[in-house]
């Protein structure tokens, strides 16, 4: 579940199992680049990328084009670049990931249909479904990403397009006059009469705000009033505090977006900004589902009414940026870089208001200081420096847990190493951020931010990164290095097989990973321990392949042979 609180023991009722994620491509192997300057003058889009969104942010004075990877019918995983121009059209950042070459190492034998079987075998047929064809870099398969929406829960299915099985599985929902829940008056509260009563749509429809009446089906009733004083009191349904903040944050949210960044919500949703107060019956939680914002009234103990916290609020709506934008899959480290980035702007959103502080949700946490510290994220339990990453599977691989990390860098930033201030490092994180590809990890954050950075202020990002542990060493190593022996690599020889079809093969005197690095398509692993190695891609008629192999073991130690060609 995709929330914006990691409490422990809400997770461990409430958060689903899910398959350990798959190999994505690894640092070591990652095509990311981040350009500014002449290089990004001189870059070039690849011919497999296509169009995929333009934004004009004016305020930035630069207009964001974002493009998509593709091999043949398949999306590319992770395979986004952002292009950065100004107005004139001259480019100024590119900012992504591209893999050249890439080629498929399965063959599709299933359908969309077929693989939507598959994830209904699992979580029943309810919802509204969607399938697309994928092929992953990090070992060359194709896949089908199946996404099924409800009004709890968003699950994402990744399908092998060949035999049926599921690679990863996970839920990826996002878990973020009247008188508000702090019983203070929010004027002026955008809302419209329709002539018999008001309603909390605002007078440009860019608001729509429902009251869920307690109950899990969403968007619920939409909120009226007779008079337009919305003051009925009350924690739960039909009160009108929770209703009143929920609205009013969103547009103080809206109004954030448009007036720092530019960005038009409507222009992504043209729904608008839909919310709903009061889900289920003390549910302690708020998240963002794909299309609308749900806020739960809390149990009166831990929390109470989630929308009453404006960075909250503005918590919740970025997921909706983010989807809009680098659609940061939401496990692990681009899962955490999503959260984080989630409580940056919901920081921002509350210091553009005027009521700022570096804690998340400490207006709905009675007697406690919120539930996040970016100033001090040990306050919490969470970690502020690489080394102490949470490296398990829970929490989606602790997308909550070490988003502390990035939070902390982004406080160091606005106010520490040089203390460049909030409004030079919101707008480096926003562009960095949103121009993020979907695999993007820490390192590749570190990158972008460098690059959006201006002259003079990009060593105090570097700074900041450095003391959260995320620094150059770190990220040109490609990881740790072993201890003892490497394994032996014996027996390389390329077969060719059916067709375009073709396979490396290759021995290990012990248990080892598999990797076949091309020089003209990149590298594809396995991250599986065996002493017999073999790989079979699709390649092109008449095509000579230059390529070497490599294995890793247990230990991390890595032995890497000599350059072999294949003629296919």
């Amino acid at each position: 579940m995709k929330s914006i609180f990691s409490i422990p023991l809400l997770f461990m009722l409430f958060s689903p199992v899910v398959n350990a994620a798959p190999d994505l491509p690894a640092k070591r192997h990652s095509e990311f680049i981040a350009l500014k300057g002449a290089e990004a003058s001189n870059f070039r889009v690849p011919d497999t990328a296509r169009l995929k969104q333009t934004i004009n942010l004016k305020t930035a004075n630069v207009v964001s084009k974002r493009y998509q990877q593709w091999l043949g019918d398949a999306e590319v995983l992770g395979g986004q670049l952002t292009v950065l121009t100004t107005p004139a059209g001259e480019t100024v950042a590119v900012i992504g990931a591209h893999y050249p070459g890439l080629m498929s190492t399965n063959d599709i034998k299933i359908n969309d249909k077929a693989a939507q079987a598959v994830a209904v075998k699992n979580i029943g047929n309810a919802g509204k479904w969607s399938t697309k064809l994928m092929i992953n870099p990090a070992d060359g398969r194709y896949f089908y990403h199946v996404e099924n929406q409800r009004a709890d829960s968003r699950w994402f299915y990744w399908i092998d397009a060949t035999n049926g099985s599921v690679v990863n599985a996970y839920d990826g929902l996002t878990t973020g006059s009247g008188i508000g829940v702090d019983g203070n008056i929010k004027s002026p509260l955008d809302t419209t009469w329709t002539g018999s009563q008001y309603q909390m749509v605002s007078a440009d429809g860019r608001q729509k705000t429902y009251d869920a009446k307690n109950k899990s089906t969403l968007p619920g009733i939409l909120a009226v009033d007779s008079d337009d004083n919305w003051n009925l009191l009350g924690t739960t349904s039909p009160g009108q505090p929770a209703l009143v903040d929920a609205h009013f944050f969103a547009n103080v949210t809206d109004d954030y977006y448009v007036n720092i960044h530019n960005f038009n919500w409507m222009s992504e949703y043209p729904q608008g900004m839909v919310s709903s107060a009061h889900l289920k019956r003390k549910y302690n939680n708020a998240y963002w589902n794909g299309t609308q914002v749900a806020y739960g009234d809390g149990d009166g103990v831990t929390f109470i009414n989630f929308s009453g916290d404006l960075d909250v609020v503005a918590h919740e709506l970025t997921h909706g940026v983010t989807e809009a934008t680098s659609n940061l899959i939401y496990q692990n480290e681009s899962g955490a870089l999503n959260e984080a980035f989630s409580d940056i702007m919901g920081t921002n959103t509350e210091f553009y208001f005027n009521t700022g502080n570096w804690t998340i949700g400490e207006d709905i946490t009675p007697g406690d200081n919120g539930i996040r510290n970016m100033e001090d994220p040990a306050e919490d339990g969470d970690p502020a420096h690489y080394d102490d990453r949470y490296t398990g599977t829970a929490d989606n691989g602790g997308v909550h847990i070490n988003s502390g990390i990035v939070n902390h860098w982004y406080y160091l930033l606005a106010t520490e190493t040089g203390g460049i201030g909030l409004n030079a490092a919101e707008q480096i994180a926003f562009k960095g951020f949103t121009s993020l590809n979907a695999t993007a990890d820490f390192c590749d954050a570190r990158t972008a931010t460098i690059a959006m950075a201006k002259t003079g202020e990009d060593d105090n990002v570097v700074a900041a990164w450095d003391l959260v542990g995320v620094t150059e060493t770190l990220c040109g190593a490609g990881g740790d290095t072993g201890t003892g022996d490497a394994p032996i690599i014996s027996d390389v020889s390329s077969t060719k097989l059916k067709g375009l079809q073709f396979r490396i093969s290759w021995t290990t005197n012990e248990p080892a990973t598999t990797a076949v690095t091309f020089t003209c398509c990149g590298t594809y692993v396995k991250n599986e321990l065996v002493t017999s190695h073999s790989y079979t891609f699709s390649g092109t008629k008449g095509a000579v392949y230059t390529y070497s192999v490599s294995s890793t073991d247990a230990d991390n130690n890595t032995t890497t042979s000599d350059w072999y060609t294949h003629q296919n």
